[in-house]
């Protein structure tokens, strides 16, 4: 793949300091990308901004707030160690806490000048619906530092680092990890199908890192000829042109993941009787997937609803 290393930002006042960045979809390979398959992955419209001033309060105050205005974590950090001086939930704490002291550690000066600071994020869209509140995070707090956004990725996450990709792109994307290096290249995948392509909310947001360590203890070192298939899938599929060459390689995709990890597919399970195919999205089990819907569109949303879906985004809709 003619694909490109990411770019260190540079190097940006960090004591005022303003951004915004991508949520995302992994299309293919999921897992697989772990173990170096190529992943089409889409940048959505949804995702996170943050915004960093500098005051003389002496430590860094923290607000996260949610798609409808309400703040959903406050806390106080030390402006040395970054440690938590007081939060309104401890278990989220670790996360920002976490990543501002790798940011520290890869970048001595990061904030060392600061009297104190707040910072305030925005999500655009609801937390649960898993579309990337960390890794937009972790690409706000590396640009924040000026530092490498993978390569903090990396201190704090076990992920392949597609996420931090998306977060960062201004479209669809090819990615990989070749040698253990993330390597990425905006790609086109706008489809003359894509009017039928929807993506649909299961309503069970999953743990990304649970599913990832679940799915390392099953299959550490995965055969290379799976590895191997799921990458020309992604080629395949990035270069489909009719809709039912897209839903056969969608079919495919899923039979290969649901026999990797010992689990049925959306078509055995909620989906039966679609008039169209389906594939899961990144941690099976919840979160997004991707249908194609053959019938009248009118009639979408009263075959979601029948099944107990709520959420769903035709492909223009969402797609950056």
């Amino acid at each position: 793949m003619p694909g490109r290393k990411p770019e260190t930002p540079k190097l940006i006042n960090t004591l005022q300091f303003n951004s915004r960045y991508n949520a995302k979809l992994l299309l293919t390979a999921e897992y697989l990308v772990l173990n170096g398959a190529r992943a089409l992955a889409i940048p959505l419209r949804f995702g996170q901004s943050i915004a960093v001033t500098e005051n003389t309060q002496g430590f860094i105050s923290w607000q996260s707030i949610a798609h409808d205005g309400s703040i959903w974590f406050s806390g106080k950090f030390e402006l040395n160690g970054f440690n938590v001086i007081e939060s309104s939930n401890p278990d989220i704490a670790i996360q920002p806490m976490r990543m501002l002291q790798a940011a520290r550690k890869i970048n001595p000066l990061f904030n060392k000048d600061s009297e104190g600071c707040t910072v305030v994020t925005r999500l655009d869209y609801p937390l649960f619906w898993g579309l990337g509140s960390s890794s937009t995070l972790t690409a706000a707090v590396a640009e924040w530092a000026g530092i490498d956004p993978f390569r903090l990725h990396f201190e704090v996450s076990k992920g392949s680092g597609y996420d931090i990709a998306c977060a960062l792109a201004s479209g669809p994307v090819l990615y990989r990890l070749r040698e253990s290096n993330p390597e990425m290249e905006e790609v086109i995948f706008s489809p003359s199908f894509a009017d039928k392509i929807y993506f649909v909310y299961q309503g069970r947001k999953q743990d990304s890192a649970e599913g990832i360590t679940t799915y390392r203890n099953r299959n550490s070192i995965p055969d290379q000829n799976i590895v191997d298939a799921a990458d020309l899938l992604t080629e395949r599929m990035l270069q489909a042109v009719t809709l039912s060459e897209f839903e056969k390689l969608m079919a495919e995709h899923e039979m290969l993941i649901s026999n990797l990890l010992g689990m049925p597919g959306l078509r055995q399970t909620t989906f039966s009787d679609l008039p169209g195919e389906v594939k899961s999205l990144g941690a099976w089990g919840g979160d997004f997937c991707m249908l194609t819907w053959r019938g009248d569109a009118q009639l979408l949303p009263a075959y979601l609803k029948s099944k107990g879906l709520e959420t769903w985004f035709n492909f223009h809709d969402i797609v950056l």
